[in-house]
């Protein structure tokens, strides 16, 4: 029996070689220049992906990566991470976290990404006849940390960039389902709305996940239906390292 393709999704992969490495030979005390102990995470953590990764995934299949994916400073040693991920199996498609500090521009990040590779920002793919819309997102008004200040401009414009994408999805694919990709919670606990759930919902989205949380914070994530719409954070410690199906 044939297989069926798949789309999976995890994110906050947070690497940081500091150069070329082959995924199965990797010396961590001179491949590794930011360990994640911080966050609890085993010391080759990386591995468990890769194992998880191969395990679930063919090439035939697409894994989802919003945000988060390398340390980086400067879009050269991003490269080193991004080619590690090149090596797992599948289609990637990625778009940016708040740590994606090399990221600049769409077009000088899409010229260097492996051929297996796309990156969205404020735009969409189509992938298994689903049309994957994306952008980064940002804290929400109802967080405690949100500062009316320092915060407002940018949620305002990151809930106008999912708009664009989400509009540019439904003029050229009318007739496709919709899958978005945020970094950050579009939703909280504390049960009030926000932008960008009133955008999944007004364009009638399939499918939403999201990143980001770690550690405790992923106690109070929000999952499951919400107004008959599945959610789901996929964050890599949320998923035990193993990327999670969302479609198949």
């Amino acid at each position: 029996m044939d297989r069926r393709v798949a789309i999976y999704a995890i994110s906050d992969l947070h690497l940081s070689f500091n150069r070329s490495v082959h995924i199965d030979q990797i010396d961590p005390e001179k491949d590794i220049v930011k360990p994640m102990d911080i966050f609890g995470w085993d010391e080759r953590y990386y591995d468990r992906v890769r194992d998880n990764w191969r395990k679930l995934i063919s090439d035939q299949d697409t894994v989802l990566i919003p945000g988060d994916i390398s340390w980086a400073l400067k879009q050269k040693e991003a490269l080193y991470d991004l080619n590690w991920i090149s090596q797992l199996p599948g289609h990637k498609v990625l778009s940016p976290g708040n740590h994606e500090y090399y990221y600049h521009s769409k077009n000088k990040i899409r010229n260097i990404l492996p051929a297996n590779m796309e990156w969205l920002d404020a735009d969409f793919a189509v992938v298994e006849e689903k049309v994957i819309c994306a952008t980064r997102g940002w804290t929400l008004p109802t967080d405690r940390s949100f500062d009316e200040e320092d915060d407002r401009k940018i949620y305002n414009r990151q809930v106008g960039r999912l708009q664009m994408s989400l509009e540019s999805a439904v003029s050229y694919h009318p007739n496709k389902e919709i899958i978005v990709m945020l970094h950050y919670p579009p939703v909280n606990k504390s049960g009030e709305t926000s932008g960008f759930w009133e955008l999944v919902k007004q364009y009638n989205v399939k499918y939403c996940i999201y990143g980001h949380l770690h550690g405790k914070a992923i106690l109070d994530a929000v999952e499951g239906e919400v107004d008959g719409i599945p959610l789901k954070l996929v964050s890599c410690d949320a998923l035990d390292f193993s990327p999670f199906r969302i479609w198949s």
